[in-house]
């Protein structure tokens, strides 16, 4: 991915957001906006760690596991007149002997219910990658992502499986790999609040 692509990538993210704004506010479909700033809001925080599977499209490092943290919370922005977006704020490390890698990534997902304690979720999301590789050049990469969850919610009690794909810059990483492309799936288990 080149950087021209990203721009163009968050660019086009933003015109849609504002064009599906503008188009609810005409149909006043139920779309709530600045939900956070209402009375009554209601964020349902939750805090998970994770464990998970990563393989890198890279010849410096193998697929292996990731651990890492996940903050989510319903959108203070946007809400639907069903289901439910999310803010999922991911933090993963992946380490496969002298090559590492973490990601920063904001993951928002549209969140549909399948029973009163299970949902399932898909959307964009976009990241910073840092690279520490070996040999040659450990570069810092702007990435983009997209992705499946689902979750299931009781009490305080939650727990999820998630997986996306992360397309990077085209940078080179080590000697001669072009960008860090990757998948990750992963468990996650933790407490909402």
């Amino acid at each position: 991915m080149t950087k021209t692509s990203l721009s163009t990538g968050i660019l086009a993210a933003c015109v849609m957001a504002t064009a599906l704004h503008a188009q609810a506010e005409q149909q006043n479909e139920g779309w709530v906006f600045g939900p956070a700033f209402k009375p009554g809001w209601d964020g349902k925080y939750t805090l998970a760690v994770t464990a998970g599977y990563l393989d890198p499209d890279t010849s410096l490092a193998s697929a292996n596991a990731s651990l890492g943290l996940q903050f989510s919370l319903n959108c203070p922005w946007f809400q639907p007149p069903q289901g439910a977006i999310r803010q999922q704020f991911n933090l993963n490390r992946f380490d496969d002997g002298d090559f590492q890698l973490t990601t920063l990534e904001i993951n928002p997902r549209y969140y549909w219910d399948l029973s009163p304690n299970l949902s399932v979720g898909a959307g964009p999301g976009f990241g910073y990658v840092w690279t520490d590789a070996p040999v040659g050049q450990s570069p810092d990469l702007w990435a983009l992502q997209a992705g499946l969850d689902l979750d299931y919610r009781v009490g305080g009690f939650y727990a999820g499986i998630g997986t996306r794909y992360q397309w990077t810059e085209n940078e080179t990483v080590g000697v001669d790999s072009k960008g860090l492309d990757n998948w990750l799936t992963m468990l996650k288990v933790g407490v909402n609040f």
